[in-house]
């Protein structure tokens, strides 16, 4: 099953609130059933000392590049229906918009129709331009073994290999990879982020190896179809 992500940014002077409950309520009004799944991330404010900021990382701006994620799986068919479908609502919007091949490293987290538990962070990764696309992708798959024994708040860990990339201009810097891990809460994403200071320090040093900048989003995630 194919999966599809569309990244969507207010057009300049819009209200961001607003905005994203628009698109939440055209996803929830979108004709689902060709998907096998469909979900809407809200982006929210970036916390003021968020737990996944690396040493020596510039600080995270104050609006976030995108207000809302709409994740589709199906069919590769469906999916380019559906996208089709969406067109309209794409539209004159900054966005970016990946097919991707993902993979699930941990799903411990019930997402049934509403909105899910706790909180979900996701990386727009760029890689470093000397690093060859099957190198990035190989430590990439190595650092996830380090990332399920050190990220332990996290119920739901998923990486997302980006297999189109988004043609044209987009609003942030062009990206490979997406890393999706999701936390039952707040209090299990701000404590339980790391194990311990080795962990982080093992973290840090791990994705130095592959990782050169990332765009980083702190959603709230809305089942609007789900999985069988």
């Amino acid at each position: 099953m194919a999966k599809h992500r569309l990244f969507l940014a207010a057009p300049p002077g819009t209200d961001r609130v607003g905005f994203r409950a628009r698109v939440l309520d055209q996803a929830r009004a979108f004709d689902a059933a060709p998907l096998a799944a469909l979900s809407v991330d809200l982006v929210d404010a970036t916390p003021a000392t968020p737990p996944w900021q690396r040493p020596g990382e510039p600080v995270a701006p104050s609006e976030p590049a995108f207000d809302a994620v709409l994740d589709l799986w199906g069919e590769g068919e469906a999916l380019d229906e559906a996208l089709i479908s969406l067109g309209p609502l794409l539209h004159g919007l900054p966005h970016a918009s990946v097919r991707v091949a993902e993979t699930v490293e941990k799903d411990e987290l019930p997402r049934p129709v509403g909105r899910a538990a706790g909180v979900k962070f996701l990386s727009l990764m760029t890689f470093h331009d000397d690093l060859p696309p099957q190198a990035a992708r190989r430590l990439w798959t190595h650092h996830a073994a380090l990332a399920l024994r050190v990220h332990v708040g996290m119920a739901r860990y998923v990486r997302d290999w980006v297999v189109a990339e988004p043609p044209g201009e987009i609003p942030v810097p062009r990206f490979h990879g997406i890393a999706e891990l999701h936390f039952p809460s707040v209090q299990a994403m701000t404590e339980r982020w790391f194990d311990s200071e080795a962990g982080r320090a093992a973290i840090v040093h791990d994705v130095g190896h592959f990782l050169a900048r990332a765009t980083r989003l702190y959603t709230t995630e809305h089942v609007v179809k789900a999985a069988p």
